[in-house]
């Protein structure tokens, strides 16, 4: 005879169930049955194999008395398979009853291993995904919790920094109004030009006069330390331009041949030339070394307000009072190119090359700053302060924040990428009318009308 599958013995089971008779005996004799009981709702079954050593015939009423307490089984000849229709307990019940009256292990508990293993992994997985949802709670909480205090880090940092921002270091020792200002490179020095004629050497970090440089004859309108930040220029309306030793505060040199105020004067970055821009429209080159006149770069149609070398020292900038700025060629002395949007009126009073050289600002007395792609010569952004003029303009050392010297007597902090106001610096009493960046970006110094320089730290603006 062929073996029956499990599918077929459900049958087979199902066939039994509906023809049991009426009584149950078994070969020793009837068993006796208590009193009928009403019988209640089945528990949700499972259906199980088993071999069972006893062999029962279940009358309706032992067959509605044991499904009610949770088992109910087919008959068959001992030792055959038979199914079992049964909640786990009342397999559990049946296998009891079957080894006490027969003292023969039943296969009932081996049949519902798979159906409790199941039960067993869906509690180790109920409670798995318990314990994984409480990790990813604890773990979202954590992150929360640190997004939380870094904003609130950055927002006392902040708070720190406008603090900071808001309370300058202020430089007194100018009789007259301060015109220009810059920082040695290794940020230990500041210089200061003045309507007084003299040249102050202040320690950055304390804010202490140094040492006072007097030589020129009317006011000094620009200063520039030399990339080693031993030499020292100065350009004055007095039609020269001077060098300073900065150590002892020794004149060094005097370059003559301005005919007209100077206004602008700028090293190379590998300092052995020398920029000056005057009254006379021209842009004079300087051997340093020499202190000889190495050409004259002419084109301008009004006096040249500012000068700066790019960083790699092959192009110089020049902003003039005709509202344009000039890329000249440094070793031909070659004009490369015009930067002028018609549509912006006012003369150029400063120009600066980003760190990395890409980028020109161009700060205008018609309240405007003009930033350039140094390449091509294309307008990239125009930054209106909605102030007065712009008289000075510098980059940060990381090339991210713009600062300028306002008319309105403020400094202001602008976003290169996309020209947004970062910060305005409140302090001075009237025009500033130069700012220049420590080496570290963190300090920024600014020269007024006022007489006075202000320190300001910068540091965590813009970040």
């Amino acid at each position: 005879m062929k073996q029956r599958t499990i599918a077929g013995w459900v049958l087979a089971a199902a066939a039994a169930l509906a023809a049991l008779p009426a009584t149950a005996q078994r070969d020793d004799g009837p068993i006796l049955m208590p009193k009928k009981q009403p019988v209640k709702p089945a528990a949700a079954t499972l259906l199980v194999l088993c071999d069972l050593a006893c062999n029962w015939k279940l009358d309706g009423e032992a067959k509605g008395r044991i499904e009610a307490g949770g088992s109910a089984k087919a008959t068959a000849m001992p030792g055959q398979h038979q199914v079992i229709a049964a909640t786990e307990d009342g397999a559990d019940q049946l296998t009891q009853m079957c080894e006490a009256k027969t003292g023969a292990q039943t296969a009932v508990n081996i049949a519902l291993q798979p159906v409790r293993d199941a039960r067993l992994k869906a509690e180790q997985e109920a409670r798995d995904k318990a314990a994984q949802d409480a990790r990813d709670k604890a773990a979202q909480e954590a992150h929360d919790k640190a997004v939380r205090e870094q904003k609130e880090k950055e927002q006392r940092e902040r708070a720190e920094a406008e603090e900071r921002a808001r309370t300058p270091r202020t430089l007194k020792g100018h009789l007259e109004r301060v015109l220009s200002v810059a920082v040695s490179p290794d940020g230990r020095t500041l210089a200061s030009g003045s309507e007084d004629k003299t040249i102050l050497l202040w320690d950055a970090a304390s804010g202490q006069a140094l040492r006072t440089l007097k030589g020129h004859g009317r006011s000094v309108e620009s200063v520039a330390f030399s990339p080693d930040g031993r030499t020292l220029a100065s350009g004055s309306f007095d039609q020269t331009v001077k060098l300073w030793d900065v150590a002892s505060g020794q004149l060094l040199r005097t370059l003559d041949g301005h005919d007209n105020w100077v206004f602008a004067v700028a090293f190379s970055p590998d300092g052995r030339t020398l920029a000056s821009g005057n009254k006379n429209k021209n842009v004079e080159l300087w051997d340093v070394a020499s202190g000889r006149l190495l050409r004259t770069l002419q084109g301008h149609g009004h006096w040249v307000e500012s000068v700066a070398f790019s960083p790699d020292g092959r192009t110089l900038a020049s902003g003039s009072g005709d509202n344009t700025t000039k890329l000249w060629d440094v070793a031909s002395g070659q004009l490369l190119r015009t930067l002028e949007d018609e549509s912006l009126l006012g003369s150029v009073q400063s120009v600066a090359f980003s760190p990395d050289g890409r980028t020109l600002a161009a700060g205008s007395f018609g309240d405007h700053i003009e930033l350039w792609d140094a390449a091509s010569g294309k307008l990239l952004r125009t930054i209106r302060p909605n102030s007065a003029a712009i008289n000075s303009v510098a980059f940060s050392p990381d090339g991210r924040t713009l600062a300028s010297g306002n008319d309105d007597h403020t400094t202001k902090l602008w976003d290169v990428a996309n020209g947004q106001l970062l910060r305005t610096l409140e302090g001075h009493g009237d025009y500033v009318k130069s700012v220049a960046f420590s080496p570290d970006g963190r300090t920024l110094a600014s020269g007024s009308w006022d007489h006075t320089v202000m320190l300001w730290d910068v540091s965590g603006i813009g970040k």
